[in-house]
């Protein structure tokens, strides 16, 4: 079936796209690119040192289409994993909209992006994560799109934002993890849409936008209860299953330009935030961080947390408070054509910590070759975020062609 749906997608761009590609208010754009990785030496070598890690190559297309106020867009995407020999295609958007001076809608299959956080999500629940393998979750694209019709207003530097999303689409997930597991989704009915809104000022002196969200934690929370009360081959009967339950948060950001520096801030409002089947709590998380920008430089740091109230007795909380830190630094040679970047997040609670050094040149306008790494390093207990996977730290590189 798969290289089925991989023949009809290459027809469609082998006849229609020079089509497309031909009329005056269409326009195609796409790339080619291929990741291969493999476990760093200094890991495990019954876990993956030497051994591939990455193995994916994916095409993107997208088709951009405009008349008069209205435009449309369609972007579609074919892989191959050579470590599963298997062929997913995925419809990253496709939507169409109408726009005027004043109003717009827009209608079908988008990507959005909350919040003024690099690589963190504060406010940036409106879209899923992708994080059904580790190629995804190191992807620049690891959040989904959604169903949705958005519904915007702009009067001078002022705008506003509504979406409804009648189709709840959840995080994916490893299928390792969810197993066996079977996992109750909500029902498709009108009632259980999802509602954002998002309304932002730009002024001279600072960027400010306020965000509200109610629909469902993209999460789904797993639970097991007992089934009868007698022992089966001496341990209790269990039923282990996940639900999806109704989420609310509320949330500001802002951005400080000061010359050449520019302060982020962000922070969002959990009320009564579900962390078991039955358990709720309120929960913060803000991030305070800068983005400089000197000549051929570019740094940025964050700082973040996260606080649940209450106490967290019989909920999956280690820790109340929890806090980490960013850091990336990059910077432009060779007239802009090659960067040099370094990236890293530590966790404060474990002391563990991911380091992403990368190389990237630009070999021509068209052709991008990047090297780089992720190196995942365990605190002094061996545990934490990224600690836990200390033993996959991956050597990279990446060829990307654009078209």
């Amino acid at each position: 079936m798969k290289a089925k749906i991989y023949s009809f997608i290459v027809l469609i761009f082998i006849f229609v796209v020079p089509f497309l590609s031909a009329q005056n208010n269409t326009q195609f754009s796409g790339d080619i690119q291929t990741q291969w990785g493999v476990g760093a030496p200094w890991t495990d070598s019954n876990t993956s040192a030497g051994k591939f890690t990455l193995g994916n190559t994916n095409f993107t297309g997208k088709i951009d289409a405009w008349y008069g106020n209205s435009s449309a867009l369609a972007e579609g995407s074919i892989s191959y994993d050579a470590l599963t020999n298997s062929i997913n295609f995925s419809l990253g958007e496709l939507w169409a909209d109408y726009t005027s001076s004043f109003w717009g809608v827009r209608i079908g299959r988008q990507k959005v992006a909350w919040g003024k956080a690099d690589g963190i999500d504060i406010t940036n629940v409106i879209c899923p994560s992708d994080m059904s393998s580790f190629a995804a979750m190191t992807s620049e694209n690891s959040k989904l799109p959604i169903d949705a019709v958005r519904l915007s207003f702009s009067r001078n530097q002022f705008t506003a934002d509504a979406y409804w999303i009648p189709f709840f689409t959840p995080a994916a997930l490893p299928a390792e993890k969810v197993a066996g597991v079977p996992i109750e989704k909500p029902e498709l009915a009108i009632w259980n849409g999802e509602y954002g809104l998002k309304l932002s000022g730009y002024f001279p002196l600072l960027d400010l936008s306020l965000y509200g969200f109610y629909g469902w934690d993209d999460m789904p929370l797993i639970s097991a209860v007992p089934v009868v009360p007698e022992l089966v081959e001496g341990q209790p009967s269990i039923r282990i299953f996940g639900k999806y339950k109704r989420m609310t948060m509320a949330g500001i950001d802002a951005a400080i330009p000061i010359k050449e520096v520019v302060l982020r801030t962000e922070a969002a409002f959990f009320p009564q935030r579900y962390f078991t089947i039955d358990k709720k709590r309120n929960e913060l998380s803000a991030l305070a961080g800068l983005v400089w920008m000197p000549s051929g430089w570019t740094l940025t740091a964050q700082y973040f947390c996260d606080y649940v109230f209450g106490n967290l007795d019989n909920i999956d909380r280690k820790d109340a408070y929890t806090h980490s830190a960013t850091l990336s630094i990059s910077k432009s040679l060779l007239n802009e054509t090659m960067d040099l970047s370094l990236a890293g997040v530590v966790n404060f609670n474990a002391f563990d910590s991911l380091i992403n050094p990368t190389l990237s040149y630009n070999l021509s306008d068209q052709i991008n070759l990047e090297g780089g790494a992720y190196i995942l390093l365990p605190g002094p207990d061996e545990d934490g975020t990224y600690g836990a996977y200390k033993d996959y730290s991956t050597i990279y590189i990446n060829v990307k062609f654009s078209m």
